[in-house]
């Protein structure tokens, strides 16, 4: 008896996409591989080729993916916030969250380029990094801000990028930090706020006053 298995078109991509996460995750890029994937899945050998030109093409659709689910965790997080910094500070965590679930797919997404244009994975990188300007562009609108949106929009996401790279590589320690994203991203944002924020100004000084101390 036969042990291959019939899937749709579809459905095989998806289970691909699957596989390949879980195969990331355990093994890192060097790992994958669209013959094993197909094994694993008990389908033909050529089978993961109709839906994945090679290898390239198959960690561009998983990097892809990572960007989409990146935005969505960020989205998640800010759903009840209502004010620009309240969004800012929710999003930094979901960014770390996402890291911190996903280290392998998010070090892919990150430390990776393709070999060849790959349209879908620049817009899915584009469409998470918006939501950052986005975020800004509403303290902006709010006038919590002392610079531009960009500009603090570079400040915020090295702040919480580094942040999130630290603790899946367990630099954290050196911090005596331990790696929980509420607690990471609490941290980052007063001090990031500290630098970006436009500080209230007195009534009996007409001047910005200082940036208060961190809780």
């Amino acid at each position: 008896m036969s042990t291959r298995k019939d899937y749709h078109h579809g459905d095989l991509r998806d289970a691909l996409l699957l596989a390949a996460e879980k195969q990331l995750s355990e093994e890192g890029p060097a790992g994958l591989s669209l013959r094993k994937l197909g094994r694993d899945l008990g389908v033909t050998p050529g089978a993961p080729y109709r839906h994945f030109e090679d290898k390239d093409a198959l960690l561009a659709a998983l990097a892809t993916i990572g960007f989409q689910r990146l935005r969505a965790t960020m989205l998640k997080e800010q759903k009840e916030c209502v004010t620009g910094e309240e969004r800012l500070r929710s999003g930094g965590i979901g960014y770390l969250k996402f890291a911190w679930k996903h280290p392998e797919l998010f070090r892919l997404m990150f430390g990776w380029m393709p070999a060849r244009e790959a349209p879908e994975l620049h817009e899915s990188g584009d469409a998470a990094f918006a939501l950052l300007v986005d975020m800004l562009r509403q303290c902006e609108r709010e006038g919590l801000l002392r610079q531009t949106a960009l500009d603090a929009g570079l400040l915020a996401w090295s702040a919480v990028h580094g942040a999130a790279f630290l603790m899946i590589d367990g630099g954290l320690k050196l911090c005596g930090t331990e790696p929980d994203p509420e607690i990471v991203g609490d941290r980052v944002h007063r001090s990031l706020w500290s630098g970006i924020a436009r500080h209230p100004v007195s009534v009996e000084t007409g001047k910005e006053s200082p940036a208060s101390a961190p809780a």
